[in-house]
């Protein structure tokens, strides 16, 4: 039986949102590029939300070092496509779902088809790879859709999304050229931290985020940190920008989603929350606060220098 506004899945929802705005989260198609963390569990928030149809790209298969924070990071899923995974439990709570893989994530071949009839695009690709984000992000202006992003950092996350008409781009944002080639933006490496993170938590040990500028004994980049609680962050804040981007056409009095250069932030550990100006000076106030307490010994040590990245490993092995 096809699922409308009537299904008893939705029974609960009603309350906080009406049956107009239900049916238009039922008819909503949502593009996901990045299954994992972030992407995993905010797509099966909305699939629990109601949406029904998905584009989801990944190219990457579920590790160990993915169980802290992602939902679909098990042991019975280790080697498996994190795209085919989040397939599996989208169905599992929707059948009729209709949720379209690329396991190989977002290319300049398949990106077309990634943003084909969707109606909200997600861009959760990897912090090292801009070129994505900004494949992503081109593709959306082109078909007319919002583009939404969210970041977790800490026990927090932030979120904002990007008109596809208007002066703040996606490149723009991020310090990007405009005009610089998806190959040229490629070789450029990671994004600008001091771009791509306005909201830096006052409690945080910088020595994490030098170490993510470094290598390890191995010659491997050195990751982001991520928790699980910050990612249930991200797809709390983000979820809830998606669903006044779907609904927007239902005129209920709701608040336009945050849009760029305006980026929101919702902190778990400090119960802080905020909207701020993406940029430099965001994060640079944030950072210098978070400098001042660690160097007056206030805030907390994270294990996350090269030195205890290489330690575990060597233990490891």
């Amino acid at each position: 039986m096809t699922r409308s506004f009537r299904s008893a899945e939705f029974s609960r929802n009603f309350g906080f949102w009406s049956e107009d705005e239900q049916a238009a989260l039922i008819d909503s198609t949502v593009a996901i590029g990045g299954a994992g963390g972030g992407g995993f569990q905010f797509g099966l928030k909305l699939a629990r939300m109601g949406v029904s149809a998905f584009t989801i790209a990944d190219p990457e298969v579920f590790e160990p070092q993915n169980a802290n924070r992602v939902e679909g990071a098990a042991a019975s899923t280790y080697g498996r496509n994190k795209a085919e995974v989040f397939r599996e439990r989208v169905l599992d709570i929707n059948p009729e779902a209709r949720v379209v893989v690329l396991d190989s994530g977002v290319t300049v071949d398949n990106v077309d088809e990634f943003v084909a009839g969707a109606d909200l695009v997600v861009d959760e690709s990897e912090s090292t790879q801009p070129e994505i984000g900004v494949l992503i992000a081109r593709a959306a202006r082109s078909r007319g859709v919002p583009n939404l992003t969210a970041m977790n950092v800490g026990f927090a996350a932030q979120v904002t999304s990007f008109a596809p008409t208007g002066p703040w781009t996606f490149e723009r944002f991020m310090g990007i050229d405009e005009r610089a080639t998806i190959e040229e933006i490629a070789a450029t490496g990671s994004m600008d931290f001091a771009r791509s993170l306005p909201y830096v938590p006052p409690y945080a040990d910088l020595r994490a985020l030098a170490a993510v500028r470094q290598t390890d004994a191995l010659g491997a980049s050195v990751s982001l940190p991520s928790l699980s609680i910050g990612i249930d962050m991200l797809s709390s804040i983000a979820s809830a920008q998606a669903f006044l981007h779907l609904t927007r056409r239902v005129s209920n009095r709701r608040p336009s989603p945050i849009w760029a250069p305006r980026m929101a932030y919702v902190d778990a550990y400090s119960f802080r929350s905020g909207i701020v100006r993406g940029g430099r000076a965001s994060h640079v106030r944030h950072l210098l606060v978070a400098a001042a307490r660690q160097k007056l010994g206030l805030n907390p040590l994270a294990s996350y220098t090269v030195r205890d990245i290489d330690r575990r490993q060597a233990a490891a092995d």
